[in-house]
């Protein structure tokens, strides 16, 4: 199987680590990224959290020339972005053309038309899926809904969670269990400072971590004026231990997670489950979360490789003092996640998930 990746430069959370996959699948002369993406190949722009690979080194002229001689079993669309679409446009031909696999990683629900119509992808994966009420009818009304009524292109659509590359996490070494509890995140929800002002006023327990927030995020904003009432208003306290326009160094922010006997993960603006889902797991670190909302096929079972708490956080305090007390069940649950994220949840393992679904129904 060979398929050319058609990418744009920035960064994409749900395609850039599949594409290490199908690469360690398939082998590199097998997976063509057009144009050439930069953090795949120059050190440069490399992402601590992805290898690198060499360059292909092929220009417009060759793809082309690849096309035309039928030698892509498809076309993968590989993000939602006007630049990855403008890079589609310089080779699409509706009249001749292998078929078309869009990944749709916004951190959204909303189905995108405009690609749909314009390319016509005969496979959708979707990284915000839509999730499930547990009612057939509430579940099949709203599915029609975000797919405007169209059943064939629900039938033809597949969740697409993230994953991770597990070997180009950074090797910080042997560290000991500083923290009971950690926590750190972009401030991009009032959950998330929420989390942390829970977490940080636990007196018996010792807690590592902040959210972060930079000029025009909501919680820089929270601490002056009219914001900082509403958020009181709203919430109920002070927005929590909140740096300002932070960095922080990626062996930093591991050794963090390494450190902890437990690590907490909140989602951001969107409903699904970001990097620090997975990366808590891959560290051998148990992992407090609150639920996703879309679908994870293989997701973790709760209590066994990881432990959800409430949307609202109410019973975030009460897990975390029952889990530091009840070592011999936090150890074994976090050996259990990391077993299971191996099993599923690796760059290869969403590789074959996606391969298959790919080789049935193109």
């Amino acid at each position: 199987m060979k398929i050319l990746y058609v990418v744009d430069q920035l960064q994409d959370l749900t395609s850039d680590p599949l594409y290490f996959g199908l690469v360690r699948l398939l082998g590199q002369q097998h997976v063509v990224d057009f144009p050439s993406k930069d953090i795949f190949h120059r050190a440069e722009a490399k992402r601590w959290f992805f290898p690198l690979v060499p360059s292909l080194g092929l220009d417009e002229a060759r793809v082309r020339e690849w096309l035309k001689d039928g030698q892509f079993d498809f076309v993968c669309l590989a993000s939602a972005r006007q630049e990855c679409y403008a890079n589609l446009r310089k080779l699409y031909s509706p009249l001749c053309f292998p078929p078309v696999v869009f990944i749709d990683g916004a951190d959204d629900h909303h189905i995108c038309r405009d690609v749909v119509d314009e390319f016509r992808p005969a496979l959708y994966f979707k990284r915000d899926y839509i999730w499930a009420f547990g009612n057939p009818w509430l579940d099949r009304g709203r599915q029609l809904i975000v797919f405007h009524g169209d059943r064939s292109l629900m039938a033809r659509t597949f969740p697409l969670p993230l994953s991770i590359v597990e070997d180009a996490l950074p090797d910080v070494g042997n560290v000991p269990k500083r923290y009971d509890v950690s926590y750190r995140g972009h401030a991009s929800h009032p959950r998330r400072a929420k989390a942390v002002r829970l977490l940080s006023s636990m007196g018996d327990i010792t807690f590592s971590g902040a959210v972060y927030a930079r000029p025009g995020d909501k919680l820089y904003k929270l601490r002056h004026g009219f914001w900082g009432r509403l958020w009181t208003k709203t919430f109920g306290g002070e927005a929590g231990p909140v740096e300002l326009d932070r960095r922080y160094d990626p062996d930093e922010y591991y050794r963090e997670i390494l450190a902890s006997r437990i690590a907490v993960h909140i989602r951001g603006g969107g409903y699904t489950a970001t990097p620090r889902y997975f990366e808590i797991v891959a560290l051998g670190t148990m992992l407090i979360s609150d639920m996703p909302e879309t679908l994870i096929p293989n997701d973790f079972e709760h209590g066994r490789h990881a432990v959800f708490c409430k949307s609202n956080l109410d019973d975030l305090r009460d897990l975390v003092r029952y889990y530091i007390h009840h070592a011999n069940e936090r150890e074994a649950i976090a050996r259990e996640g990391h077993a299971h994220l191996l099993k599923h949840h690796t760059c290869e393992r969403r590789a074959e998930y996606f391969l298959d679904v790919c080789r049935r129904l193109l």
